[in-house]
């Protein structure tokens, strides 16, 4: 009876020992929780690009886009925890969620292990061009000319927060049009459907440039790095806290520490590349490491922050 524990242990441990020396042998699957062409996704085709030439096999991505990211995270959560599902977080999923909706099938903490944060999404105001509006204070005077009239588009957590921080601060009366996706909700501002939205500037770089949006402010503090002319929420007399949205990558709990130790030694390494840095700005994604366990305190700060904040705003959870 001894000797076959033994024996156990033994293939036990060399199983141990193979899973770090031949990781990854398959292909990986990179569940994203927004649809094709999202901001999230953007950012997740540069990386898993890059990150499937350092690992030398096939990583694709699964879009589980809706209900602001909780779908795709909670499919992720249950994913075996073997390193072959991983999982393109952030502060949608993992931040705001416990604070907008009453019940969520995962815990952001508990059911999921960081392998690092990616980096920063710099959010834009954006209108539709034929406003009467070059600024935030020409927007609020014209929503308050016409209360009511006017409106804002969301597609997660970010932009809902900062909607209705906005309503609040600026006393003005906007109608709020969930979307599922950001592409069909800035389809709608262009249209003139809806009158704004606060979005991530990967979703509208291109289309402020062409003209068919205006961007009238960054809602985070400071300036975004990548758009330096434009002026912050905060100098325009608005204080949103400076709220951001991050990404970064994460595994389902469980996963062998030795197979999340090699995909954060290789993300590391990947972000520091200058050219997927400079892939990433032309997206308008500040790309920005930060090591697991300075990440995971930051989760738990930010989690704090959205508690307060949506409670501040008045948002029900849903």
């Amino acid at each position: 009876m001894h000797r076959i524990a033994l024996a156990f242990a033994v293939i036990v441990a060399t199983c141990s020992v193979a899973t770090a020396d031949t990781y990854p042998s398959r292909r990986i699957t990179v569940i994203v929780p927004f649809g094709a062409g999202s901001g999230t996704d953007g950012v997740a085709r540069v990386v898993t690009q890059r990150l499937a030439e350092v690992l030398k096999t096939a990583v694709v991505i699964e879009n589980r886009a809706g209900a602001n990211g909780t779908i795709g995270a909670t499919a992720a959560a249950r994913s075996p925890a073997d390193g072959y599902t991983l999982f393109f977080g952030g502060s949608s999923t993992h931040a705001a969620a416990p604070s907008l909706l009453k019940s969520i099938a995962y815990s952001p903490t508990e059911d999921f292990v960081p392998i690092g944060r990616i980096g920063l999404f710099p959010y834009v105001l954006v209108i539709n061009p034929a406003l009467e509006a070059k600024n935030v204070g020409e927007f609020v005077a014209l929503a308050k000319q016409k209360p009511g009239s006017l409106s804002f588009a969301y597609a997660n957590a970010l932009g809902q927060l900062s909607g209705e921080m906005l309503k609040r601060q600026a006393e003005i009366d906007l109608q709020a049009v969930p979307y599922k996706g950001s592409p069909e909700g800035i389809t709608d501002v262009i249209a003139g459907r809806v009158s704004i939205m606060i979005t991530d500037l990967i979703a509208t770089l291109s289309l402020t440039r062409s003209g068919q949006l205006r961007a009238i402010a960054t809602i985070t503090k400071d300036r975004s790095a990548l758009m330096s002319d434009l002026p912050s929420v905060s100098e325009q007399g608005l204080d949103f806290k400076n709220l951001s949205a991050w990404t970064g990558l994460f595994a389902p709990k469980g996963t062998p520490q030795d197979v999340v130790d090699k995909l954060t030694e290789t993300m590391r390494g990947m972000m520091a590349e200058p050219d997927v840095q400079r892939r990433l700005a032309e997206i308008g994604f500040e790309a920005k490491w930060t090591e697991p366990k300075i990440f995971k305190e930051e989760l738990a700060a930010d989690i704090a922050l959205w508690a307060k904040l949506t409670k501040e705003a008045g948002i029900e959870p849903q």
